[in-house]
């Protein structure tokens, strides 16, 4: 190796890395937090006190990136439809909103695993093999309408159709609903 070459990789090993962008603060209401294993935060810490929702969903984080309407509208939307509903009183929806990974990437949390968890609870694990392989997409959405608390809202884990069994069959439990926090490990 020459001097000049050995020169240039002293200093390219000794310069400083480019900062990571820090993720802004929510301007708006935020839909959803993502808590844990993320590379950003823009929230403080939640404890085993703190009340509220999380509180009553035993939510505790060092770590969490909260987002709101704009900052889900600022990645590329996405739209799946598929039939969605009680079985006796299904019909098809559009949903809308951006890809799940997109998301988990924004808050530093690609290639993580997600942990959404509804409001009333229920949780359901999403490696992040099956997030890239499926891209799944966290609605913000139906039919156009944004998803409100009472209904699939604020957001919600859809997958697009699939003609593979083994996925057709693990899609409806991580399908969740009326998500308003994902944990990510």
């Amino acid at each position: 190796m020459t001097f000049a070459r050995t020169a240039a990789l002293c200093v390219a090993l000794l310069s400083p890395l480019p900062a990571v962008a820090e993720i802004a603060a929510p301007t708006g209401p935020v839909l959803v937090t993502l808590g844990g294993a993320v590379g950003e935060s823009n929230l403080p810490a939640r404890g085993a006190d703190d009340g509220g929702l999380f509180g009553f969903l035993e939510v505790e984080y060092d770590a969490a990136v909260g987002l709101d309407t704009a900052m889900l509208s600022s990645l590329t939307q996405h739209t799946i439809s598929i039939p969605y509903g009680p079985e006796d009183n299904q019909r098809d929806y559009a949903f809308s909103g951006p890809a799940l990974a997109d998301v988990m990437t924004m808050a530093g949390a690609n290639g993580k695993t997600a942990l959404p968890m509804a409001m009333d609870s229920y949780q359901a694990e999403i490696p992040w093999d099956m997030i890239a392989r499926l891209n799944p997409i966290l609605a913000t959405h139906a039919d156009g309408m944004p998803m409100g608390v009472g209904g699939y809202g604020p957001t919600m884990v859809v997958f697009p159709p699939t003609d593979n069994a083994e996925d057709a069959e693990a899609i409806p439990a991580k399908q969740v609903w009326a998500i308003a926090y994902i944990g990510i490990q």
